[in-house]
């Protein structure tokens, strides 16, 4: 699962990063919550990259309101191609999600303890994520997206059972791509290879979406 997550990225490094000539107007974000908006990357009408703000939490065109249950801002990888929810967005709108990594919290009898998991090569993440767009009455069309998850690997299975797909660069062209076979996306949703993804112990101010700044990211020791 993934419900927070940062994204500080400059807007000339991420557009160089992902191959497009956009320039999203996003300053550092260090505690993305759902329903706000973040940077996507996605398939343009030309066929090129396009950066495109989207709200976090998918709203399919056919979809009036949110469900009662709230945005939708995860999407089971064991499901995406089946269930209404996604599945058209999986067969023609798919995404990337830049992050610099995402939060996570460990339960430790009652206390629930956030962790920050992110590349071990420093570099920005990239979800597997899913587009859509939705009429809204006397409004622009809603652009909105999710984060597809899967099984987590063993070595993080304590924090949880849930781990957002983080795609390498050489698979960024094929998540992308509306022609890649349904097979080959398949392929595609698991967990990352060990190694690639590593965690830390972080504030607890990280649970409060007021809280938004670098502060966040800094590493804190267990007491004693």
């Amino acid at each position: 699962m993934c419900g927070r997550y940062a994204i500080t990225l400059p807007p000339e490094a991420m557009a160089n990063l992902f191959g497009s000539t956009d320039r999203p107007n996003l300053p550092p974000r260090y505690n993305v919550a759902p329903t706000q908006s973040v940077p996507m990357v996605a398939i343009g009408k030309a066929g090129d990259r396009r950066i495109v703000m989207a709200r976090w939490g998918l709203r399919p065109g056919w979809m009036e309101k949110d469900p009662p249950t709230g945005p939708l801002f995860n999407a089971r990888g064991e499901t995406v191609a089946d269930k209404p929810s996604f599945r058209t967005a999986f067969a023609r709108h798919r995404c990337l999600i830049p992050a610099d990594g995402f939060y996570e919290w460990q339960r430790e009898g009652k206390a629930r303890i956030p962790h920050f998991i992110h590349r071990t090569d420093g570099t920005t993440a990239a979800f597997a994520g899913l587009w859509a767009q939705a009429p809204q009455p006397d409004a622009p069309p809603l652009i909105s997206c999710t984060i597809v998850t899967t099984a987590a690997a063993p070595d993080f299975t304590a924090l949880h059972d849930r781990f957002p797909v983080v795609l390498e660069p050489e698979a960024w062209g094929l998540w992308l791509d509306p022609a890649t076979p349904p097979a080959a996306l398949h392929q595609l949703i698991r967990a990352p290879a060990p190694g690639v993804m590593a965690a830390y112990r972080v504030s607890d101010l990280v649970g409060k979406v007021a809280h938004d700044g670098p502060e966040l990211l800094q590493p804190v020791q267990a007491l004693l």
